[in-house]
C-alpha cells in the first residue's frame, strides 16, 4: 500500500514537472516572459489571435522582444508588407484575405462558446483558404485542395464529428 502511494506521489510530481516544463517551453518559444507581459492587450491579441496561425516562431520572438508601441506598429506593418503579393497596389491583398478568412471561420465554424477561428476547421480555413472541393457525410467532412504551396498536390484534409456533437475535429495532421 505504501509503495503504491509512493509511486502515485512520484507520478503526480513528475506530471507537475512536465506541465511546468511545457509552460516554460511555450514561453521561451514566444520570447522572454517579462517582455511578453509588457505587451498591451491589443498587441497581445494581434499575436495570439489575429496572426496565431501564420506568424513564424522567429517572428513571434522578435515581436515579443520589442520595447515600444512604435516598434510594434513598425513590426506589424513590415509583417504584412512581407506577405503582400502586389506591393504596387494600395491594398495589401494578403492582409485583407487573412481577415476575411478569420471572419468566415467565425461565421461558419464556431461551436458552442468556441469562436470559429479556434476550431480545427477554422484554423485550416485561415491557413489554406477555401477548399477546392468539400465531400460530406453525416459525421465527416473531407476538404480537398488541388495544390497547397510547400505541402503539395491533391491534399485531402479530413474532419470528423466523432462525438456526434457537431464539433468537427481534424483526424490527422496536415502533411
Amino acid at each position: 500500500m505504501r509503495r503504491t502511494l509512493a509511486l502515485l506521489g512520484l507520478t503526480l510530481l513528475m506530471c507537475a514537472a512536465l506541465v511546468a516544463q511545457t509552460r516554460q517551453t511555450r514561453m521561451q518559444a514566444r520570447g522572454d516572459s517579462h517582455a511578453q507581459s509588457d505587451l498591451k492587450t491589443a498587441y497581445q491579441k494581434w499575436l495570439d489571435e489575429d496572426v496565431a496561425y501564420i506568424i513564424t516562431a522567429q517572428e513571434a520572438r522578435a515581436f515579443v522582444s520589442l520595447k515600444s508601441d512604435a516598434e510594434r506598429e513598425q513590426f506589424i506593418e513590415a509583417f504584412w508588407q512581407r506577405r503582400d503579393p502586389d506591393p504596387d497596389t494600395t491594398e495589401n491583398e494578403s492582409r485583407a484575405q487573412h481577415y476575411e478568412r478569420i471572419a468566415h471561420a467565425n461565421q461558419n465554424f464556431g461551436f458552442n462558446d468556441l469562436a470559429g477561428w479556434r476550431t480545427d476547421r477554422g484554423r485550416i480555413y485561415i491557413m489554406y483558404g477555401k477548399p477546392d472541393q468539400v465531400r460530406t457525410s453525416k459525421s465527416k467532412e473531407v476538404w480537398v485542395y488541388r495544390f497547397l504551396p510547400s505541402i503539395g498536390s491533391s491534399i485531402e484534409i479530413e474532419f470528423a464529428d466523432v462525438a456526434g456533437t457537431g464539433e468537427f475535429r481534424l483526424l490527422k495532421p496536415v502533411p
